[in-house]
């Protein structure tokens, strides 16, 4: 089963109320600032490429176990249209997953318009669109020279895991530094290849309270064109986790999870 696979099967319907997402309405006020063109997409151009996580031995696939829900609607603060959804197209021969309903799922896409609404004022303004992938809580689509590139935030649930060492690697043209992110916590900084070694993407780790969180960006895969390079650069992102706000909607998935704890990655 390929990486596309299984991250469309990775969110599933869970049960027991949590507490609302913390109040970030004045990021939405951000769209009225934003010095940006809304790239307005009807859907992915492509399957999303896949990030070097796994080989770095960071997991991010979902294993068994019951989650828990939210039955609340999501804020006025930030309207249906602000970010409209994209989603995935299948990879040929399989059957795109079913739409999710109810208040978990209503909970997981209000998270991810928060999301969206921060990194659109945070990413650098070579970026002009973000969007939410629909019933896909960790991915999202931003729009930069008119190529389309994959952003993923990864809030997992690893109570008792540590994370891999920060180490160069060479031979991939991988690099990592450590950088503090304050209040004592440190990051670990990535830039790599992905899917191939002249298409750079970035990519920020760290640990907050019983999760790994990953903040990253791959670079443009599409039909018939050639790869393009990320562009957002691992410091960028590292701006973006350094944060207050960020660091809120971080605390929020750590304490109240949209994602469930994950199994190893076969050869990961």
């Amino acid at each position: 089963m390929d990486d596309a696979t299984l991250l469309k099967s990775a969110m599933e319907r869970t049960t027991e109320d949590l507490p609302p997402l913390p109040d970030l309405a004045p990021v939405a006020i951000v769209q009225g600032r934003r010095r940006r063109a809304r790239a307005r997409l009807a859907a992915v151009g492509g399957v999303f490429g896949t990030v070097t996580a796994a080989a770095l031995g960071l997991t991010l696939l979902p294993g068994p176990g019951t989650g828990v829900a939210m039955p609340a609607a999501p804020p006025d603060a930030f309207p249906s249209a602000y970010h409209t959804p994209v989603r995935l197209t299948p990879t040929p021969g399989q059957e795109p997953p079913a739409p999710e309903t109810g208040a978990e799922a209503e909970r997981r896409a209000q998270f991810q318009q928060q999301v969206a609404a921060l990194l659109d004022e945070l990413l650098p303004t070579n970026v002009t669109d973000i969007r939410p992938v629909e019933g896909e809580v960790s991915l999202y689509q931003i729009t930069s020279s008119g190529r389309d590139f994959t952003t993923m935030l990864s809030v997992r649930p690893a109570e008792g895991e540590a994370l891999q060492p920060c180490r160069d690697m060479p031979s991939k043209k991988t690099t990592c530094e450590k950088a503090d992110l304050g209040t004592g916590r440190t990051a670990q900084v990535y830039s790599m290849p992905v899917n191939d070694l002249d298409t750079m993407g970035a990519m920020v780790v760290f640990a907050y309270g019983r999760s790994h969180v990953l903040l990253s960006v791959n670079p443009s895969e599409a039909a018939g064109k050639p790869g393009v390079s990320a562009p957002v650069t691992a410091d960028q992102l590292l701006t973006v986790a350094r944060d207050d706000r960020f660091t809120n909607l971080v605390k929020y998935a750590d304490e109240n999870p949209v994602q469930k704890k994950s199994t190893a990655v076969s050869g990961g």
